[in-house]
């Protein structure tokens, strides 16, 4: 009986061990990972004071950069990929879902919400 809990001990351990070794990277592994610059939106290309930047991490966190009359502000970032769909959400409760596509160095995203399409190019 002794032995029979021990050996009950130890599997135990040894999941508890095993599963530990797991790590937040492996759980992203995404073309979307890096840094993309916004280059142009429904209205055509869009100026270097105005654009915009998406630094997505392999944890799933990131920085949303953004400019405004020549100040940067920079917010804190989650993403999810789910298939061809990306949700951004920010800190402040703010979420935004779009419809992704990578061709070559370029990134498409579609706001869900407005069909409004920005062209982002890897930084």
């Amino acid at each position: 009986m002794k032995t029979k809990k021990f050996l009950s001990f130890i599997a135990f351990a040894f999941i508890a061990v095993a599963l530990s070794g797991c790590t937040d990277e492996d759980y992203y592994y995404s073309p979307l990972i890096g840094d993309w610059v916004l280059v142009a939106d429904d209205y055509g290309p869009v100026a270097p004071e105005n654009q915009s930047i998406f630094s997505f991490y392999g944890d799933g966190s990131g920085i949303y950069t953004e400019y405004d009359w020549g100040n940067q502000y920079d917010y804190q970032i989650t993403w999810e990929p789910n298939g061809d769909y990306l949700y951004v959400s920010f800190m402040d409760g703010q979420e935004w879902a779009y419809r992704w596509a990578i061709a070559g160095n370029m990134l498409y995203l579609t706001d869900i919400d407005t069909g409004s399409r920005l062209t982002f190019e890897m930084y």
